[in-house]
């Protein structure tokens, strides 16, 4: 007889619990927590684009807004607006609180986003920082799905790129004597002291 058979019923270890990556308990790592604040953008900015388009706020043919747009905004549409955004920040609330217990912090602690300055420091902790190895008071890691790791570093190198891309705009721009030199702001500013 094992020791499997001989153990009493009561002292059998639970099922593990299932992890439901849209549920607040549990944990995402810092690629999870990428890839979906990715998957929540660009699924609700194509919801904004099609709603836009199905209450006519905006035309496809024309690519123009309607001449109504704050009418419009105030009746149903609006009303399908304000969802869309309960939606997005639920979400939003949702994969944030989950990385925060990977690093075995609170959820409340997303409050510090409404602090100016505090906000970006904080968001960068979020996507910098290593979650806790192993087992925490939040539960145990959760593996990176293929798809949350495609995600999260196609969004990795399009932020990388979009920065070296407004940088050399920026240069171009002053090279050409489009946009002064810090220089020579500094020199019309205080030509007035």
């Amino acid at each position: 007889m094992n020791s499997q058979d001989s153990s009493p019923f009561f002292s059998r270890n639970p099922a593990p619990e299932t992890d439901h990556p849209l549920s607040i308990r549990g944990r995402f790592g810092r690629l999870s927590f990428i890839g979906w604040y990715a998957f929540l953008n660009v699924l609700s900015f194509f919801a904004s684009i099609a709603f836009s388009l199905a209450v006519g706020i905006f035309n496809f043919s024309t690519m123009t807004l309607n001449s109504q747009f704050a009418d419009l905004l105030t009746g149903m549409a609006g009303l399908g607006y304000v969802a869309l955004l309960v939606f997005y920040l639920y979400f939003y609330i949702v994969i944030t609180a989950r990385r925060l217990h990977d690093l075995d912090k609170s959820g409340w602690m997303m409050l510090l986003m409404l602090l100016p300055v505090i906000n970006v420091f904080f968001i960068l902790y979020l996507l910098l920082a290593p979650g806790t190895a192993g087992l925490n008071r939040y539960g145990a890691p959760r593996p990176a799905a293929f798809w949350e790791k495609l995600l999260a570093w196609l969004m990795i190198i399009i932020a990388v790129l979009s920065i070296f891309s407004a940088g050399s705009l920026v240069s171009y721009m002053m090279g050409s004597g489009e946009l002064e030199t810090p220089q020579e702001m500094m020199q019309k500013g205080t030509a007035y002291f």
